[in-house]
């Protein structure tokens, strides 16, 4: 386990570790005690050590996470399970041999799960699976008749004005997504897009062509790729109609903690949400990208995700590893 934050708020190295991941205070203890943790590239190795805020705390171990604590559930009944995916953490096999993905993580606690769309790895934010084979054809038909309304926070590197509609084809597919703004810090734009089309990158490609890259897309942000440790996307919401009753059903996740600087809210409590294993930073944090970053062509560098799309598949039971996608 590695993980890299940025502290927002003073306080005991111990404290600061468990309130930016997903370690209990003991844990977060032990690592530090045996010197698993740097302050600003420097190790510590006391527990009561004062981090200051704006701080690069760097937490470091050979001890695996239990894999059902990352994926927090927001909605189950006998039917559908709804799941929190963090980023990094694949919607399905790969073949670059991820450890831990939903589809894996759901299947080892449920007798049947039926996957019916993807999220991209770098991204995170909610999915929803059935549990239940008689659930699939009306999941299956949700999604493919656009009855999922699905609701995304999104930073983008410019303004692309108040609210709007991109319509640019991905893959020669229409594709259609909606956008309002919610919010400006200095050149970043902060949106709720909802899409109206599944297709893979939907998103991150139409805002790319529309002149307004997503915050840290390694893969086709360019300079805006390198201005935050992450994808600046969060599948938020999802509103749909109950497949087996019919009733309303909507669910909501919050923002990670390393996606909270860059709105200004402040971290979940550990008591709401697991955190996130990827950076935690402030607006303050943003690289200085120059006034060329929005025509930058450089791609910088590949993760090596397998950065698979919010495309809608269709039920699948068991999925197969697949390779990289676009």
């Amino acid at each position: 386990m590695r993980r890299r934050f940025l502290n927002v708020t003073e306080g005991r190295l111990e404290k600061v570790i468990a309130e930016h991941t997903d370690l209990s205070r003991n844990r977060a203890r032990s690592i530090v005690e045996r010197g698993g943790a740097r302050v600003d590239g420097e190790v510590k190795d006391r527990a009561s050590t004062l981090v200051p805020a704006g701080a690069w705390v760097e937490v470091r171990s050979n001890a695996a996470p239990d894999a059902s604590a990352l994926l927090p559930i927001r909605y189950r009944d006998n039917s559908i399970i709804v799941v929190d995916k963090p980023a990094g953490m694949p919607s399905q096999p790969t073949r670059q041999g991820h450890a831990h993905h939903v589809y894996g993580i759901v299947a080892a606690q449920e007798r049947y799960v039926g996957l019916h769309h993807r999220l991209d790895t770098p991204a995170s934010g909610l999915m929803l699976l059935t549990l239940h084979p008689k659930a699939n054809p009306e999941v299956a038909a949700l999604f493919q008749e656009g009855k999922i309304n699905r609701e995304y926070r999104v930073a983008v590197l410019g303004d692309p004005g108040p609210e709007g509609t991109w319509e640019t084809p991905v893959d020669n597919l229409p594709a259609r997504t909606r956008f309002v703004r919610e919010g400006q810090k200095g050149r970043v734009s902060l949106l709720r897009c909802t899409l109206e089309t599944g297709r893979t990158h939907q998103i991150r490609q139409q805002a790319l062509d529309a002149g307004f890259p997503v915050l840290g897309d390694r893969r086709y942000g360019g300079a805006a790729g390198r201005a935050w440790p992450r994808l600046a996307l969060h599948a938020a919401v999802l509103r749909f109609s109950h497949p087996r009753t019919g009733r309303a059903v909507e669910v909501s996740a919050p923002l990670p903690a390393d996606l909270c600087g860059l709105w200004g809210e402040a971290p979940p409590t550990a008591a709401r949400v697991r955190r996130s294993t990827i950076d935690l930073s402030e607006p303050d944090g943003l690289l200085d990208l120059g006034d060329d970053a929005l025509h930058d062509d450089d791609l910088g560098d590949n993760l090596g995700d397998d950065d698979l799309g919010d495309d809608d598949l269709g039920e699948q039971q068991a999925p197969e590893a697949m390779d990289d996608e676009g």
